[in-house]
């Protein structure tokens, strides 16, 4: 396997993509092999299931170019093993997820935000983050509703709320700081860390109000800083 985009990422079997190949192979029982290129476009470690979503864009891919035939509930146990998210990302739909991640419930949305990401430039290791939370279970602070448009003109109302903010930010000023910025910006929706670090995030109504606040963000940042928009979607057919 070769890696286009992160000189630092491991291409050796403790890498996800890897582990899947060769997870999808134990149980298609296949001695067929392939030569894959990742090319990384979202920071590692940055709390945005980038390693998730290539371990299932990968299961994916292999099931149907080795003919492997398992079903959609059996790719979704194996990527359960790899990773809690990992069956999310095998699904084509936004969805509510309990459990560990896992079980999941497909939530039909319109009209949804635009999100401004901003990544500190450094990772934060999902298991040094509920380590430190378990130490002080603490319950996060509940965002201001956020009500979002259901396909057949029903509502969703959220109160954003992630319960390892007080733990990564104790330990990350940064993150703390890019939070209560994105917080201040006029017309926020919501402004969260991402899953456990160290991307955090802010939604607004439209494109226009989202790339305003990346521009003032890079004058608040600094011009390098990794900075992207991103439209929220509900799925893919």
């Amino acid at each position: 396997m070769s890696i286009i985009g992160d000189g630092q990422l491991s291409a050796g079997p403790d890498n996800l993509v890897l582990r899947a190949a060769h997870a999808l192979q134990q149980l298609g029982k296949t001695s067929s092999g392939v030569r894959l290129t990742l090319e990384k476009v979202i920071p590692q470690g940055a709390g945005l299931g980038g390693g998730s979503s290539d371990a299932a864009s990968t299961l994916r891919l292999l099931r149907k170019l080795w003919s492997i035939p398992c079903s959609d509930a059996e790719l979704a146990s194996l990527g359960t093993n790899l990773g809690s998210d990992v069956p999310f990302f095998l699904q084509p739909h936004a969805a509510h997820a309990s459990g560990r991640g896992e079980i999941l419930r497909p939530v039909q949305c319109e009209n949804l935000p635009w999100a401004v990401l901003i990544h500190p430039g450094f990772s934060s290791s999902t298991a040094e983050a509920y380590s430190a939370y378990a130490k002080t279970p603490l319950v996060g602070t509940e965002g201001a509703p956020l009500t979002l448009d259901l396909q057949g003109g029903k509502k969703l109302t959220l109160r954003p709320r992630n319960d390892l903010e007080g733990a990564v930010e104790s330990k990350f000023l940064w993150i703390r700081t890019a939070r209560e910025w994105i917080s201040q910006q006029p017309g926020v929706l919501a402004a969260r860390m991402s899953g456990s670090g160290s991307t955090v995030f802010g939604l607004w109504g439209s494109q226009r109000e989202a790339e305003r606040v990346v521009a003032n963000g890079r004058g608040f940042f600094g011009p390098d800083t990794w900075m992207r928009t991103a439209q929220l979607i509900s799925g893919v057919e």
